[in-house]
């Protein structure tokens, strides 16, 4: 493999994460706000590793005597790809020769984050599980392995029907150790499709100085069901890491805490009830428990 493949640091780290062999576990929490790294870390009982660079900040740990990597990415599909394969490499190619190691390791992924949510019967302050994850990013398009699902075929029609348009639309599930989870913990959390938008206003419904092509958005996701689940919530992340984890034989889940009622026009911030940060901390400890259970 050509240096310019995979660029290392000067002292053999991977370029964008700074992260090398042996300072990274096989279970990750990803937070796309990288300022959550911090509130994550009271947690821990001992941190063993840590490292930052532009949006991206890390630390590897032991929380509750099991070694944890907790990673900020910042947002987007972007920044998910850059870190799901930095993370694999670390893991997955011997970095000094640019080759794959022979065996490959699993690694499990679960993102924690907040979101915008879609249904009425939904309150601010919900932590949606993402059973499954539809996104219309052009990630895919990239690669040369393309799982599809008879969801995509599906969405694209009920988005046709509703809109008149087309937009490169796929959808991901949930891997199984995480699915089982999220059965287990069914009171806590409530499992649905997650739409990963490609931006955070137009691309969400959002018009702002300028008229979005698709203000209807959030109403005609939330028409859409699928195998019984519902679309629950936007955010912009759980779709191309669903998508990069089965590309690369990996385990992913996503649950976000609903920050925002996109139908109601609520946000956690102004319209009082659970403090958004407290709701949070609940969660992130929800994700480390999770990840405590990966063998």
């Amino acid at each position: 493999m050509k240096a310019s493949e995979l660029p290392l640091r000067p002292d053999g780290a991977v370029y964008h994460l700074a992260m090398r062999p042996g300072e990274v576990s096989h279970r990750l929490l990803l937070l796309g706000d990288p300022g959550r790294v911090a509130l994550c870390e009271a947690f821990f009982d001992k941190i063993s590793h840590r490292g930052a660079n532009r949006e991206f900040v890390w630390f590897t740990g032991f929380y509750q005597g099991v070694l944890i990597t907790v990673v900020g990415t910042g947002i987007g599909a972007d920044n998910t790809e850059i870190a799901v394969i930095e993370i694999d490499a670390v893991h997955n190619i011997d970095l000094s020769r640019g080759q794959p190691f022979p065996t490959q390791k699993k690694l499990y992924f679960l993102r924690v984050g907040t979101s915008g949510l879609l249904q009425d019967e939904r309150g601010l302050g919900t932590f949606i599980f993402s059973q499954w994850a539809i996104g219309a990013d052009s990630l895919p398009l990239f690669y040369a392995v393309s799982p599809k699902s008879d969801l995509e075929e599906k969405l694209k029609m009920h988005w046709k029907a509703g809109t008149g348009g087309e937009l490169p639309w796929y959808g991901m599930a949930a891997s199984p150790f995480f699915v089982r989870l999220a059965q287990r913990f069914a009171g806590e959390v409530v499992a649905g499709i997650t739409y990963s938008a490609p931006g955070f206003f137009a691309p969400q419904g959002r018009s702002i100085r300028y008229k979005a092509r698709y203000p209807e958005l959030p109403s005609l996701l939330a028409s859409f069901t699928y195998q019984g689940y519902k679309v629950e919530n936007i955010e912009m992340e759980a779709a191309p890491l669903y998508y990069l984890a089965q590309v690369l034989g990996h385990e992913a889940g996503a649950i976000c805490l609903g920050v925002a009622h996109r139908r109601r026009g609520e946000f956690m911030y102004r319209n009082g009830g659970a403090s958004p940060e407290e709701a949070m901390r609940r969660l992130l400890r929800l994700g480390l428990e999770w990840l405590r259970e990966v063998p």
